[in-house]
């Protein structure tokens, strides 16, 4: 694609703009800062720089501009991120351009499921009364049933795989979709009769489906979902997040209930903030998606014993991961669905306001099984997992307050168990001030023509210690940067080593005084000088009578001082 055009797309797409479609930002002084969506992050560690139309991490190191963000996010690449973007921003991509991005083969599946979803919505008004009937007779109204993209699979072998032929996908795409099943050699409709639960991507993007029969059959599975596929991994989503992340960023809250129609009722009587773990126990890859829209959630599942087991595990996850958690305690004959039906939505919105803290759940639930002991296990093995040790020290004392134990006896049990974390941490590192003094170098040559001429002309490679510097000096060096001023988003555009991209996006968040770069450059050459003296001292020890060694490392010794006197000269007067 040509880069002109590119740089059209990138700079028709402002980065905050982007980035908050995907997850909140709060102004920080003149960046944005939000929680990091690539990592388990529990305190915001993502910056963003308007100015500069590029994002860092500054807990796991990932960075770009506006089309790095939206590929990683959306696992994409680069060319689907800049057609994403372009058709963002109304740009018209030429149509040889289109062609190439097109034929991937996500994209032939995310159209493949569009279609089908919209045949199955179809099919549900043009032919599913019974379907109907069946939500009127669980007081559903239609137009729930459109809001959220509800349909109907034909009782047919082969309607929605004729359909999709005829619309003009080949049979070996069909083949991949997950959609059909392959009898006889032939492929045959895998949802047959049922009532057809769209699952969405956070995007909006129809990416997986469930199906319910409406009648018990022998035999026959109640739902039934799709498998895996390129587009869908079990575990990964959940349902109804494509609706309801704005009113969840907003609330600052998520309601998480377990099936389809517990989230249709909550969704249909006010609970926008809700979303469903699709059946299935909630799992890592849920709660950092969630966390992306959210730092609190209340945990809305079945009333009785097994609802409440799978409520305390999922709870202790989100804890883990640094979320605010809290139990909403049903009725144990009830679920969310069925409370609101007999009770309505007040009784529901009782049962919200009145969950309870995991912690203090846990300490006064009455259920004997579970010892107290254990109970405090638990929740230590989630504290353990969690990174902020800040936020560690606060739930110590709440667990402290609660079970009534000392906070010296938990933090010891605690810490019995974390010896081998604070082993790794304490490893040897290389002196900073090599690091300060070669990022500083980088960074304001990042900032002015002259700095950089500098860099390039007066300096190599061997200037630099850190090995992530050196590469970003190597990169740099090649770019032949002009004097006008350059987009530091241009240049993350091509950047193929993630090392390196990362590494130059952090040095373009420094705000450092240009004034300095000078004072930088000497102590760079200080430490090179530092550096060849050790060498020099290495290989005189193995042959201490070289009197050849002996010279030049009286030469650098002169030079060493030489320089160095310049500096305390510099200093004292």
């Amino acid at each position: 694609m040509d880069q002109n055009l590119i740089d059209q797309i990138r700079r028709a797409n402002d980065i905050v703009d982007v980035i908050q479609g995907y997850l909140p930002l709060k102004r920080v002084g003149s960046n944005f800062r939000g929680l990091c969506p690539f990592h388990n992050d529990s305190r915001p560690s993502l910056y963003v720089s308007q100015s500069k139309q590029i994002f860092k991490c500054f807990a796991c190191g990932k960075a770009g501009n506006v089309i790095g963000f939206v590929a990683d996010f959306e696992k994409l690449t680069f060319i689907e991120a800049v057609k994403k973007l372009a058709q963002r921003a109304g740009i018209q991509v030429p149509e040889y351009e289109k062609t190439k991005v097109v034929n991937t083969k996500r994209e032939q599946l995310l159209s493949v499921y569009k279609s089908a979803a919209e045949f199955f919505t179809s099919s549900l008004f043009a032919f599913g009364q019974n379907v109907l009937d069946y939500l009127k007779k669980r007081s559903f109204s239609p137009e729930t049933a459109k809001e959220l993209q509800l349909g109907y699979a034909l009782n047919s072998e082969k309607a929605l795989l004729n359909h999709l032929l005829k619309e003009g996908y080949s049979v070996s795409l069909l083949k991949d979709s997950g959609l059909f099943g392959n009898y006889g050699g032939g492929l045959t409709d895998l949802f047959k009769d049922r009532l057809m639960f769209p699952i969405h991507n956070s995007l909006g993007e129809v990416i997986a489906f469930g199906g319910r029969i409406l009648e018990p059959k022998e035999g026959v599975g109640k739902y039934i979902n799709s498998p895996g596929t390129e587009l869908y991994t079990k575990g990964k989503e959940l349902y109804g997040l494509f609706k309801t992340k704005y009113n969840i960023s907003k609330a600052g809250t998520a309601i998480i209930c377990e099936g389809y129609f517990d989230f249709l009722r909550l969704y249909e009587n006010g609970f926008t903030n809700s979303v469903a773990s699709l059946g299935t126990a909630l799992t890592e890859d849920q709660i950092n998606l969630l966390a992306r829209f959210c730092n609190r959630v209340i945990m809305l599942y079945d009333g009785d014993s097994a609802g409440i087991k799978a409520a305390v595990r999922a709870g202790l996850l989100c804890l883990s991961r640094g979320m605010e958690v809290l139990i909403a305690n049903l009725p144990a004959e009830e679920d969310p669905d069925s409370l609101i039906l007999k009770q309505g939505k007040m009784a529901m919105q009782e049962v919200v306001d009145k969950s309870i803290p995991l912690i203090n759940f846990l300490a006064t639930d009455p259920r004997p099984e579970q010892p107290t002991a254990e109970r405090i296990e638990l929740i230590l093995d989630a504290l353990r997992i969690l990174k902020d040790r800040i936020k560690q020290e606060l739930l110590l004392q709440e667990v402290s307050d609660a079970f009534g134990i000392t906070v010296g006896a938990l933090n010891s049990k605690l810490r019995r168990s974390s010896a081998s974390v604070s082993a790794e941490s304490s490893e040897q590192t290389m002196p900073q001030y090599e690091s300060f003094e070669e990022r500083n170098v980088l960074a304001l040559a990042l900032k002015d023509y002259e700095s950089y001429k500098l860099l390039a002309n007066d300096l190599d490679s061997s200037y630099f210690n850190n090995k992530r510097y050196r590469q970003v000096y190597n990169f740099l060096i090649t770019q032949n940067l002009k004097s006008e001023p350059w987009e530091p988003a241009a240049l993350l555009d091509n950047i193929e080593n993630n090392e390196i991209k990362e590494s130059l996006a952090e040095l373009l968040f420094e705000d450092l005084q240009q004034m300095c770069f000078e004072d930088c450059l000497t102590g760079l050459r200080i430490r090179k000088v530092q550096r060849d003296l050790e060498e020099m001292d290495r290989a005189i020890s193995k042959d201490p009578k070289n009197l050849e060694l002996l010279k030049e490392k009286e030469k650098l010794a002169i030079k060493y001082r030489q320089m160095t006197r310049k500096v305390v000269n510099k200093v004292l007067y």
